[in-house]
């Protein structure tokens, strides 16, 4: 293990703990706010942010603007725009742990997307994994009176749309996307995005006035603040960084805590989270991990290394797309 790759995971895990802690933040300030006034609010932040970021490259990306400005619109909907408005639909009428927990399933969605629209093939362990964790998403749509809500909860629907959207905003980044870096399309299409989400805030009441913000409590604008720089722009730099150091598969390992930190949210703002959702987290969770290949690596890492003859042994070959391949 090299002293960059230990130096990765703390920045990876606060990634992590920046998107699972989103969920609490947004289940408070659409108590102040409407939804998508609260979404308006965090992506004004995050748009001023990432384009101080970008201001040195500024000639850069102008030009990959230019090459890429229709599918920067139609992804900024989907994205910035569809996720972001479901997304804080979602957390006003469901749980924080609820939300994260079927927001944990979108590399799943991603690859149905994917599947569908350009017939990409998904492996056996995919669907098997794939299959369980919808089963855990079911029992919190569809059964949740279990928690206290109304079944179907309206929230859990909100979530699932906001995960489709984003789906579709990988797939066809992926697809079309052309010369371009991450962070120049994530700036992009957050400038572009966040100016439909300030239409529909102006539309819906109460609106975000001069009176109204000026009535607001601090503790929504650091909330804002929070969603807006760490878990808009911050932990993108960071995950970013571990995808370069130690590769796309084993940074992914990491998603999986966001349900982690978001659950510890909940407890220490006084967040209710039921054994119910602890036990279809763990469904929903194991689907992904066995989905994604992560509980391979997940083995490999923290298993004991063989004994030196079984090492000699004759050894099968290693599965592509392993954490040394991505790395290498």
């Amino acid at each position: 293990m090299t002293r960059d790759s230990r130096s990765v995971y703390p920045l990876l895990t606060l990634s992590a703990c920046f998107w699972g802690l989103t969920f609490n933040f947004a289940d408070y300030t659409v108590g102040h706010l409407t939804p998508p006034a609260s979404a308006a609010l965090r992506f004004t932040l995050a748009a001023a942010l990432i384009s101080l970021i970008l201001a040195p490259q500024l000639r850069k990306v102008l030009a990959v603007a230019k090459r890429n400005l229709g599918i920067f619109a139609l992804i900024s909907m989907f994205g910035v725009f569809g996720f972001n408005t479901f997304f804080f639909l979602g957390v006003q009428f469901t749980s924080p742990t609820n939300g994260a927990l079927i927001q944990a399933t979108n590399p799943l969605v991603t690859a149905l997307v994917a599947a569908v629209l350009f017939k990409e093939k998904i492996s056996g362990n995919h669907k098997l994994g794939t299959g369980i964790s919808f089963i855990g998403v079911a029992a919190l749509v569809l059964l949740g009176s279990a928690q206290g809500l109304a079944a179907p909860n309206l929230g859990d629907i909100c979530f699932l749309i906001a995960n489709i959207c984003f789906a579709f905003y990988a797939v066809l980044q992926k697809r079309y996307v052309k010369d371009s870096t991450p962070i120049i399309t994530t700036g992009v299409t957050t400038v572009i995005g966040f100016v439909p989400l300030w239409i529909v805030a102006a539309s819906v009441a109460p609106r975000p006035t001069p009176d109204v913000l000026a009535g607001l409590p601090w503790q929504v604008y650091a909330a804002l603040l929070f969603m807006g720089a760490l878990g808009s722009v911050l932990a993108f730099v960071f995950w970013n960084r571990g995808i370069r150091v130690i590769g796309v598969a084993d940074t992914a390992i990491f998603f999986h805590l966001v349900p982690v930190f978001t659950v510890l949210g909940s407890f220490l703002l006084g967040q209710e989270v039921t054994w119910f959702q602890v036990g279809a987290g763990l469904v929903v969770m194991s689907g992904v991990l066995i989905a994604t290949g992560s509980h391979r690596r997940l083995f490999a890492r923290f298993l004991p290394a063989p004994a030196a003859d079984e090492a000699a042994a004759p050894q099968s070959p290693a599965p592509v797309g392993d954490g040394g391949a991505a790395r290498r």
